[in-house]
């Protein structure tokens, strides 16, 4: 099962680019944020090249839409910034865009909105009785930040040998984590240096981001297939970066990213 996310940064032509990369990199599932296209439209012309999808039930959630060829997808829960569905009623799939560090008021906000995302995906763990959680999409924060890895948010960790502990227990408090392979990106030893650039004049401004991130639960690490996950840069007719490694804001100032969860 192959997954594309992808912030198209309300590019109203980006289906045929979308289409490209579904097609290159033989996509299950389309998770997008900031979509202003028109989803049936992308439907048809994946269809015309002989790949068929089905738009997903995402209704009240308005930052995502979500398509795919796998028919067995149900909705869970659906907030501004979440859409979760079950994927083969063994997968929790938890799509998200939170708000921008940038332009929110307050931090202290982000954090109460990210504790309310955990608890809806451990009351969904236990629902389900299961704990093959992804989380995916844009979390407008950075793999180091606060947000990413403090034990009272999405507390995931670089290490699996570490995180397969599945649980920290902090004040007699036992805090569940998550695995994120997207600390492999970081650095300067290859580009892409991250999916989004920003070069205000923060005087904490590190240019390069990874704000788009998936990050999934110890149990599902065997079934995460680690050559697979890849930052989308060009197609096989086009370029999605500018000079020096900036994402070219004509298309999208995010780039896509993709990974592989192995089917049962």
């Amino acid at each position: 099962m192959r997954i594309l996310f992808w912030n198209t940064y309300q590019n109203d032509k980006i289906n045929t680019i979308l289409t490209e990369i579904i097609m290159e990199n033989h996509i299950n599932i389309v998770i997008l944020a900031e979509y202003n296209a028109d989803i049936y439209s992308l439907i048809t012309e994946l269809c015309s090249n002989n790949i068929i999808m089905e738009k997903y039930i995402t209704t009240g959630c308005k930052r995502i839409q979500i398509i795919g060829n796998i028919t067995n997808v149900k909705p869970e829960l659906q907030t501004d910034h979440v859409s979760m569905q079950i994927i083969n009623d063994e997968i929790i799939l938890c799509c998200i865009h939170l708000s921008s560090q940038i332009y929110s008021n307050s931090e202290g906000v982000r954090e109460i909105e990210i504790s309310k995302i955990i608890q809806d995906i451990q009351s969904l763990e236990i629902k389900l009785k299961t704990s093959n959680t992804i989380v995916v999409g844009d979390f407008n924060s950075n793999p180091f930040d606060k947000a990413l890895i403090d034990a009272r948010l999405f507390h995931s960790l670089p290490y699996y040998d570490i995180a397969k502990r599945k649980v920290r227990t902090i004040a007699g408090q036992e805090f569940q984590m998550f695995y994120n392979p997207m600390w492999n990106f970081l650095g300067d030893f290859k580009q892409p240096y991250g999916t989004h650039y920003y070069g205000g004049n923060k005087t904490d401004n590190i240019f390069f981001h990874l704000y788009d991130q998936v990050i999934i639960r110890p149990d599902l690490r065997e079934r995460f297939v680690d050559g697979s996950l890849k930052i989308v840069t060009e197609t096989k007719s086009r370029f999605l970066l500018k000079a020096k490694g900036i994402p070219d804001e004509n298309i999208s100032d995010h780039l896509p990213i993709i990974f592989e969860i192995k089917e049962r």
